[in-house]
C-alpha cells in the first residue's frame, strides 16, 4: 500500500467515526429532551378571576346610593381596578407565554347588569374568552366553564377574595380540582399573581384537589371530605309546590344545605323545624345537596299535647283565681 492510499483509508475511517459520534450525541440529546416531564405546565390553560374585591373595588352591593338613584357606576370613578390587576392584564395581553391561555371571569354578584357594563367600560370584554356572572353557586360557574371551554379543572387557575364559609369560593372551587388563589385584599400587588403562576407550575406535577395558595404565599391542601360523614341540622325553609327546602346546620358561617323531596324517606312528611341527619352529595349540575336523609325529630310529635296554665304553690291566690274560687275584685278580701 503506497502512502497516498494509506492516507485516504485513514481519513475515511476517521470520518466514519466522527459521524457515528455525532449521531450518538444527537440521540443522547434527544433522549434527554424526551425525558423532561411534560406534565409541568408553565401556565394554565384557563385563568379565572372573581370581580368584586378581586379585579376591582369596591364590591358592587356597596354602591347603594347609585342603586337608589337608578344610576350605573362609572369605571375609574365609582369602581376602580386594582393597580396590580391592571398591570397583570397588560402583561398577559402582550406576553407570548400566554398566547394559548384563555381568560374568564366568574362572579356571584346580584348586580349582573352593572358587572357586564363595567367590563365594557374597562375594555375587558375583548380580553375575556368566557363570562359567568349570576348569583348562586360558584361551582356552577366552573362546571359551565369546563363544558364551554373543554378545559379540565386541573388546567385552571382561579383568583378570589373569599376563601371559605357561607360566602367562600376558594374552598369549594379547589375541591373540584382547580388551583385556587386566596387574595382577601384583591390583586393589589404584582407578587400575588407572579407567585400564583410559580405555584401553579409546581402544583401541575401532581394536581392535588383541594389546594389553595394562601394570601401569604403558602400552600394549603384541604382534608378530603368523607362522603359517608353524617351531619345534623334543622329544616329552615320548605317550598312544597316545588318540592325542595333548605337545612340549617353547622355554625353561622355554614351555608344552608339544599334538599329535594325525592331524597326524603319514603312516606315521611316533613315540616320546618324538624331535625334531620344527612350526608352531602354532589348533584348533576355540580351543587351540594343533602342525601340519605333521616328524620330525627318532628315538631308534630307533640301535636296531641294540651297547653294548660301552670301555677306555683307559692302563689295560692293564683290557684284560687284559676279555679274560680276568687275573682280579681276579691283579691284583697
Amino acid at each position: 500500500m503506497n502512502y497516498s492510499l494509506f492516507s485516504f483509508v485513514l481519513f475515511s475511517t476517521l470520518l466514519r467515526a466522527s459521524s457515528a459520534f455525532s449521531r450518538s450525541s444527537v440521540r443522547r440529546r434527544s433522549s434527554s429532551v424526551a425525558s423532561t416531564p411534560t406534565s409541568l405546565n408553565s401556565v394554565p390553560s384557563l385563568i379565572v378571576f372573581d370581580l368584586d374585591n378581586t379585579l376591582w373595588t369596591p364590591e358592587l352591593y356597596q354602591l347603594r346610593k347609585l342603586a337608589r338613584n337608578n344610576q350605573l357606576p362609572v369605571a375609574h370613578k365609582d369602581v376602580k381596578l386594582f393597580p396590580a390587576a391592571k398591570e397583570m392584564i397588560k402583561e398577559m395581553k402582550k406576553d407570548e407565554k400566554y398566547a394559548n391561555t384563555k381568560f374568564a371571569v366568574a362572579s356571584r354578584t346580584k348586580s349582573v347588569d352593572w358587572a357586564h357594563d363595567l367590563l365594557s367600560q374597562f375594555e375587558l370584554r375583548e380580553w375575556l374568552d368566557y363570562i359567568e356572572i349570576f348569583p348562586g353557586d360558584k361551582k356552577q360557574h366552573f362546571n359551565n366553564l369546563k363544558r364551554n371551554s373543554g378545559i379540565d379543572f386541573g388546567e385552571m387557575l382561579f383568583f378570589d377574595d373569599a376563601r371559605d364559609g357561607k360566602y367562600g369560593n376558594c374552598e369549594p372551587v379547589s375541591a373540584l380540582g382547580v388551583l385556587s388563589v386566596h387574595c382577601p385584599n384583591g390583586i393589589y400587588e404584582e407578587t400575588i399573581w407572579t407567585n400564583a403562576m410559580s405555584k401553579y407550575k409546581e402544583w401541575s406535577a401532581h394536581k392535588t384537589p383541594g389546594t389553595i395558595v394562601e394570601w401569604d404565599g403558602s400552600v394549603t391542601t384541604l382534608k378530603p371530605t368523607n362522603p359517608n360523614e353524617r351531619f345534623r341540622g334543622n329544616v329552615k325553609f320548605i317550598n312544597r309546590e316545588k318540592r325542595f327546602g333548605f337545612i340549617q346546620y353547622g355554625g353561622r358561617s355554614t351555608k344552608d344545605m339544599f334538599f329535594h323531596f325525592n331524597d326524603l324517606p319514603y312516606g315521611d312528611d316533613i315540616n320546618e323545624g324538624d331535625e334531620l341527619s344527612f350526608t352531602v352529595a354532589t348533584t348533576r349540575n355540580g351543587k351540594d345537596a343533602a342525601a340519605n336523609i333521616e328524620i330525627s325529630k318532628s315538631d308534630t310529635a307533640e301535636s296531641d299535647l294540651v297547653n294548660m296554665h301552670v301555677f306555683s304553690m307559692n302563689l295560692p291566690f293564683a290557684a284560687l283565681l284559676s279555679n274560680e274560687y276568687k275573682t280579681l275584685e276579691t283579691r284583697n278580701g
